[in-house]
């Protein structure tokens, strides 16, 4: 999630580079009184208030840089050069959507394991490392041990995974996600934000606000007998969260298969059943087909163990998947085309939050541009003009963000 401070500037306006950012838009009601309205909140107060926070219906307002002059293109290439040189990797925001039960919160959690693992033998650059690691603790071993205790007493031994997401007690007490988690991790060639949508039809609200955010989605299925059928059927979720991502612009769709190795579906020997995974991308098709999705460029299948991690990072054992040769989902992700946010645009970022301390800061996804210190931007579609005092990226302050 990106963040800057800004400040009311009434002076003549000076161009501004743009900006990376990783917290994504939020869908607007439409009502142009309600977008009017969050936008004269952004006006300076003396007073600080704690974040509120942000329904699906909630108005988004866009925020844009004000034309400069064509010398100042310079400046922008130079910023953007820095940036690369500090980091020059992508970054993705993953939204993991699906049936409430799919295993959503279990396969986030599994990945933030792995990729933790891996983080603390190595990264992008030790100083960079030190520094995620103070403000995300690794999830070590011992935490896990920790989880599976608390999951056993809840009478929820299989969930213990799901925990390292689900933070909240109500969440665990209940064994459902309400909240949007948010999580991070990194591969050798991008940085992904992972965006962990509640399942529960009750909560749709909070599901469209992550996926209006994402990049990509990830759309959770389940195998197991019954769970799959009720998920796909009128009732359930997985028609509406993948017509929902599409909707909201998510063009490409990874769809995992999940649960593959459990006891209703795993055949003599613990191998995966090929006739289930196959029956459940036969009946996903069409439908994802209708919902605006292309067959062949924008749909991936990947059968998956979310709780013991197969075909996530690592490949799946020949014992247990020996039929499928397709890639893992991590090297799904790497490979997944998105549209390229040119650098020397003018900035352009929706606006999903905001709130008061020493100035009005503003969070939101860099959909264009540059963003740097010093710049002056107009926030529509009140043409109020703010200055930025300070950027932020992944909870990080920064001297610019793309």
């Amino acid at each position: 999630m990106q963040e800057f401070k800004s400040a009311p500037e009434p002076a003549p306006v000076r161009a501004a580079p743009p900006a990376e950012t990783e917290a994504p838009p939020v869908p607007s009601n439409g009502d142009a009184d309600a977008i009017s309205a969050a936008v004269e909140e952004l006006k300076v107060s003396d007073e600080p208030a704690a974040a509120p926070s942000v329904s699906a219906s909630s108005a988004a307002a866009a925020v844009e840089v004000i034309p400069d002059a064509p010398e100042d293109e310079g400046k922008v290439v130079e910023t953007y050069r820095k940036l690369l040189e500090e980091d020059p990797r992508d970054h993705l925001n993953v939204v993991f959507i699906g049936h409430v039960d799919a295993g959503k919160s279990t396969l986030g959690g599994q990945i933030l394991f792995v990729t933790d693992q891996a983080r603390q033998l190595g990264g992008w650059g030790r100083a960079a490392v030190l520094v995620r690691a103070a403000l995300m603790p690794a999830v070590d071993k011992r935490t896990i041990e920790k989880y599976e205790r608390e999951a056993k007493d809840k009478n929820r031994e299989s969930w213990y995974m799901a925990y390292i997401m689900d933070t909240n007690e109500e969440e665990r007490v209940k064994g459902i996600t309400v909240e949007v988690g948010r999580a991070k991790f990194e591969t050798e060639k991008r940085r992904y934000t992972v965006l962990d949508a509640p399942g529960h039809k009750n909560y749709v609200p909070n599901m469209i606000m992550g996926a209006a955010q994402a990049d990509v989605a990830v759309l959770v299925i389940s195998s197991r007998k019954g769970e799959y059928e009720t998920g796909f059927e009128k009732g359930g979720q997985t028609r509406e969260h993948a017509q929902l991502a599409k909707t909201l612009g998510v063009v490409k769709l990874i769809v995992v298969v999940n649960k593959l190795d459990d006891s209703s579906v795993v055949l003599e020997g613990g191998q995966w059943s090929q006739e289930r995974y196959d029956d459940i991308v036969k009946g996903l098709t069409p439908f994802l087909k209708t919902a605006g999705y292309n067959p062949k460029k924008d749909l991936t299948f990947i059968p998956i163990s979310a709780l013991s991690g197969q075909n996530v990072k690592n490949r799946a054992s020949k014992e247990a998947c020996p039929w499928y040769q397709g890639p893992t989902l991590f090297e799904a992700l790497d490979s997944v085309e998105i549209a390229e946010r040119p650098p020397t645009a003018p900035f352009r970022m929706p606006i999903i939050d905001k709130y008061k301390d020493m100035g009005t800061m503003i969070m939101g996804k860099s959909e264009a541009g540059l963003v740097s210190v010093g710049d002056v931007l107009q926030v529509m579609p009140n043409k109020l003009r703010v200055k930025v005092e300070a950027v932020y990226r992944d909870e990080l302050e920064s001297f610019a963000a793309k």
